[in-house]
């Protein structure tokens, strides 16, 4: 995937010129704009298992359960009388539709190119259930199984770089595709789960040391997520009035995230409204 993705940075660093010199000899105004997006996006759920709480993950209940303190709190929640244990942890998270606005700035060159850039903020929530059997019995006996939410939220930015290529219909509309490059930014937030109505979070911030309640035991600030790269393409239509252009679109990305044990690439998609305000800063 690296090779695919230093190959695109090449093709449009090649291409740009190219398209630079077409404006030379093209009488449409070149200038630049600046908009709004709005939309809604559905990332890979293929990261959202960065929050189910297994063992193999940088954030893992058993690091909760395991702890003789936390675990007797859990223990009084459920009115155990003998043992609690960690039945069940979801395989199949997945994160709900994110609402995804943003801003936007474009360079036209000319009839048919222009160069664009796109910075846009979600705070994506997943979540599903985490399983304990209280006061398992060695007998054949149904099991006394208790399910509570378990949750993770990160914060994202992504920034797309690309080259956009109209399609002209009529004077007042045009289709239109970009394909470019995506920079992501992503910030834990939230790997916790919930016993009754207490929120036990996932996230050692106690290092080598065992949680003690009501002690002066130092905590650390926890930083989890970084910096990512990929690939990204979006189409749709634009309409013009005055000095308002009005645009519906898609975005597709093939990214990799940076989250511990998550990092491969992977797709998400999003569709969006953009309006652009014309005429500002025009090289007429």
């Amino acid at each position: 995937m690296k090779q695919h993705f230093i190959a695109c940075l090449l093709t449009c660093l090649l291409l740009t010129p190219g398209i630079i010199q077409a404006q030379r000899s093209d009488e449409t105004a070149s200038g630049l704009q600046f908009g709004l997006n709005f939309g809604y996006y559905s990332p890979s759920k293929y990261t959202a298992n960065f929050y189910n709480g297994s063992a193999g993950n940088l954030n893992n209940a058993n690091w909760v359960v395991s702890n003789k303190y936390l675990y007797q709190q859990i223990y009084d929640t459920l009115l155990a009388t003998d043992t609690v244990l960690l039945s069940g942890l979801p395989s199949n998270m997945h994160y709900k539709i994110s609402m995804m606005p943003g801003i936007y700035a474009q360079y036209t060159l000319n009839k048919q190119y222009a160069i664009c850039i796109s910075i846009n903020y979600m705070k994506l929530v997943a979540q599903d259930a985490i399983t304990f059997e209280v006061d398992p019995k060695t007998y054949n006996t149904n099991p006394d199984l208790r399910m509570f939410t378990i949750i993770g939220q990160e914060q994202r930015v992504y920034i797309d770089l690309g080259i956009k290529r109209f399609f002209k219909i009529s004077d007042k509309t045009e289709l239109f595709a970009i394909g470019g490059l995506n920079m992501n930014d992503t910030k834990v937030i939230k790997s916790s789960f919930f016993v009754g109505k207490t929120e036990y979070s996932m996230i050692n911030t106690y290092g080598n040391v065992n949680y003690v309640p009501n002690s002066n035991i130092q905590s650390f600030n926890i930083t989890e997520g970084g910096i990512g790269f990929g690939l990204y393409l979006s189409g749709g239509a634009t309409f013009h009035f005055g000095n308002i252009t009005f645009e519906p679109g898609f975005n597709a990305h093939y990214i990799n995230v940076h989250l511990n044990g998550y990092e491969k690439f992977s797709p998400g998609g999003g569709l969006y409204i953009r309006f652009i305000l014309n005429n500002l800063f025009s090289t007429d």
